[in-house]
């Protein structure tokens, strides 16, 4: 009995230390990492001054080089130098210039109505500064919603006195469905070869907290420019950013009393001084949420893009993301999949159809969740329906 009692213990003892030594085998051997995410084309915005933060390792096709501004008098006065960009492979991806201007709804006005002569002096000087680079990207944001016909005339004139060759992109809003204001997809789409949609802000620092770009809502985005756009127009757009939110607003004016309150509420003792004035400081708690993207998130926002027959993503901006966003992307040669085209758009195509989002602005997302239903919203917030500005992912501020 003795003697088959030790035999079972070895027995079960060498089985234990075999199954051990597997479950260690595996332990060691690392999980696959996933195919690469292959597109057409992979944009990337590059702040002027902000070469360094190229590695070159990065497997752009196009890169955005932000960029040209307008002066007071609406036009051009830079000259650009174009930057010398090789890739550690030895290739040297399609530099874009982009001519910018964020916020300022006057400027953008006084430089696109024709009564002012400005517009034709504005082409003149994009098609020069632009000469070195192989396209300009136009990202206008404060266009405001009477300027929409200008606006149009401004891309088409602009198109017409670009060489042939030239390719001119330009940086829209994110929208779920179609507003008739100056960053309507559909009177955008013949006039430009690519359009970057800036798929982020869906959340910006003055609204509720929440995602920069959630994937349900970029997939709603997706959804409806793929109805209105020629899908090999469609570059959509990656934040590399992240905000943060804060549950009290501190900062704010108060009246004498208000001041009284404070300081009887947390027992401070003021203090005074000839050049400062009176004053007084006390400590208080404030909760902060954050959301970002990372590569594990940045990667299903892709993975949703090529399931969707999207052939060209841009990221804002080189410098933000994580580094190891770059290992995860390749060109491809092919579309992975057929996607619906709309080649020749009309007033009446349908949207995909969530009401919720209108555009990337506290005012424009207003406007939408205020009643504002159908394919077509007539009446949407006045001026842009851009990104918010400077909160904008589109803005120098991140």
């Amino acid at each position: 009995m003795s003697v088959r009692v030790v035999l079972l213990v070895m027995v079960t003892g060498a089985f234990a230390l075999l199954g051990a030594a597997v479950a260690a085998a595996h332990e060691l051997v690392p999980e696959p990492a996933p195919p690469r995410a292959a597109f057409q084309e992979i944009w990337a915005y590059l702040m002027q001054g902000e070469e360094k933060e190229l590695s070159g390792t990065e497997p752009i096709t196009d890169l955005c080089y932000f960029g040209a501004s307008l002066g007071r008098d609406g036009r051009i006065a830079d000259v650009i130098t174009r930057p010398s960009i090789v890739l550690k492979d030895g290739n040297r991806p399609r530099i874009h210039l982009v001519v910018a201007e964020l916020s300022n709804a006057a400027l953008m006005h006084f430089s696109l109505d024709p009564k002012y002569g400005v517009r034709p002096q504005l082409v003149d000087d994009i098609v020069r500064v632009s000469d070195p680079f192989d396209g300009v990207q136009i990202d206008f944001e404060s266009v405001a919603r009477d300027d929409a016909a200008f606006f149009f005339d401004f891309l088409r004139d602009l198109r017409d006195a670009l060489p042939a060759g030239k390719e001119l992109s330009i940086a829209v809003p994110a929208r779920t469905q179609r507003f008739t204001d100056a960053y309507d997809y559909i009177r955008i789409a013949p006039f430009v070869d690519r359009m970057v949609v800036m798929a982020y802000d869906e959340h910006w620092s003055t609204s509720a907290p929440g995602p920069v770009a959630s994937l349900p809502w970029c997939a709603r985005v997706t959804d409806y420019v793929q109805g209105v756009v020629d899908n090999g127009k469609i570059v959509m757009g990656l934040p590399l950013y992240g905000r943060a939110w804060q549950d009290k607003r501190l900062a704010r004016a108060l009246r004498f009393r208000n001041v009284q309150d404070l300081v009887a509420e947390t027992g401070s003792t003021p203090s005074y001084a000839s050049e400062l004035g009176a004053w007084f400081e006390y400590s208080e708690s404030v909760q902060v949420k954050v959301f970002y993207d990372d590569a594990r998130t940045l990667r299903e926002k892709l993975d949703l893009y090529r399931g969707r027959g999207v052939i060209a993503v841009a990221f804002w901006r080189i410098g933000q993301g994580p580094p190891e966003l770059w290992s995860t992307l390749e060109q491809a040669d092919t579309p992975t999949m057929d996607a619906p085209t709309a080649d020749t758009p009309t007033a009446d195509t349908p949207t995909a159809g969530s009401p919720a989002t209108a555009g990337s602005t506290p005012a424009a997302d207003a406007a939408a969740a205020s009643g504002v239903s159908g394919t077509v919203a007539t009446d949407p917030a006045p001026a842009s329906a851009a990104a918010p500005t400077p909160n904008a992912g589109q803005t120098t501020a991140q």
